[in-house]
C-alpha cells in the first residue's frame, strides 16, 4: 500500500511517496510560486518511483493544506497529472486525534498532523516545533491528547516586520549568530557590533527564547520534559545550535498525512 502525500503550506509545498508511512523516496520540496510547472513533474517522479517498486501505481494521493486559496488548484493539478483525485485531510479524512481545544476547527491541519505523527513515532509526551512562516510550538501529552500551543512570527516574517516598521532598519540577512564570520573556533560574540549583527542576533534570540520559555511551560504542566520534535523550513538554522531539540523531522506533516490516509484505508480494508 503506497500513497503520495502533499503538504500545502503558506510558502512551500512538500511532497513524498510513502509505503506503510515510511518514505520510499526523499520528500520533494518545491516552491509555491513554481507550482504550475514543478508540481506536475514532481508528481510524475513520485508515481514513477512507485511503479518501479511492488505497486503498479500509488494507491492514492492525500493533501494537507493550510492555504485555502491554492487548495483547489493543487487538487486539479494533482488530478490532471495522476488521474487520481486527492483526499483532503479535514474534509475527506478526519484526523484521529483527541484534543482539549476550545474549537478544533480553528487549528490548522498541519499542527494536528505534526502532533499526531510525533506521538505515533514516540508514544510519549511531545513538544512539536514548526519553524516556517510562523513559529509554532505545540504540545501533546503522554496519552496522545493534543493540548494546543503557541504561535509567533517566523524568522523571515519577523525580519520583514522590523524592516517595514522602522524607517532606518534594513532587512536582516538572517546569518546565524552562532559563530564569528570566518572563525568557527571562537565563541559567538554576545553583542551585535553593527545594525545587521544586532538584527540577526535579536531575531534568533527572540525565536529561541520563545521556544525555550514555551518548553519550560509545557514541562511544568506535564510534570516532565517532553520529547522535542522540530520541523519546518527554518528548523535547522533556528534551532540547530539551541540544544533544545531531540529529533529533526523535515517531513513530519507529510508522514502524518500518510499515516491518516493509511489509517482510514486500512480500516476500510478490514471491514
Amino acid at each position: 500500500m503506497s500513497v503520495i502525500a502533499i503538504d500545502l503550506g503558506n510558502t512551500r509545498i512538500g511532497m513524498g511517496l510513502y509505503t506503510r508511512a515510511k518514505s520510499a523516496d526523499p520528500a520533494i520540496r518545491i516552491g509555491v510560486e513554481a507550482m504550475e510547472t514543478q508540481l506536475p513533474s514532481a508528481l510524475e517522479k513520485l508515481i514513477g518511483c512507485s511503479r518501479a517498486g511492488a505497486n503498479p501505481a500509488p494507491d492514492g494521493i492525500v493533501l494537507a493544506s493550510v492555504n485555502p486559496p491554492l487548495t483547489a488548484r493543487v487538487v486539479e493539478l494533482a488530478r490532471h497529472a495522476s488521474g487520481c483525485v486527492p483526499a483532503l485531510i479535514g474534509v475527506d479524512l478526519d484526523i484521529p486525534l483527541r484534543s482539549r481545544l476550545a474549537d478544533p476547527r480553528t487549528v490548522g491541519v498541519d499542527r494536528l498532523l505534526g502532533a499526531l505523527c510525533a506521538y505515533v513515532n514516540t508514544q510519549q509526551a511531545c513538544a512539536i516545533i514548526s519553524a516556517g512562516t510562523a513559529l509554532v510550538v505545540d504540545c501533546i501529552d503522554a496519552e496522545g491528547v493534543f493540548l494546543g500551543g503557541a504561535i509567533a512570527p517566523g524568522l523571515v516574517m519577523a525580519a520583514k516586520a522590523l524592516q517595514a516598521g522602522a524607517a532606518q532598519l534594513p532587512l536582516a540577512s538572517l546569518a546565524a549568530p552562532d559563530a564569528p564570520p570566518g572563525d568557527s573556533s571562537r565563541p559567538p560574540a554576545p553583542f551585535g557590533r553593527d545594525t545587521m549583527e544586532a538584527l540577526n542576533l535579536g531575531l534568533y534570540a527572540a525565536a529561541r527564547g520563545a521556544v525555550r520559555e514555551l518548553l519550560e511551560r509545557y514541562a511544568e504542566h506535564l510534570g516532565s520534559w517532553p520529547h522535542v520534535v522540530a520541523t519546518g523550513g527554518d528548523a535547522r538554522r533556528v534551532l540547530d545550535a539551541s540544544g533544545l531539540v531531540d529529533s529533526f523531522i523535515p517531513d513530519l506533516v507529510l508522514q502524518g498525512a500518510a499515516w491518516v490516509w493509511e489509517h482510514h484505508h486500512g480500516r476500510k480494508d478490514e471491514g
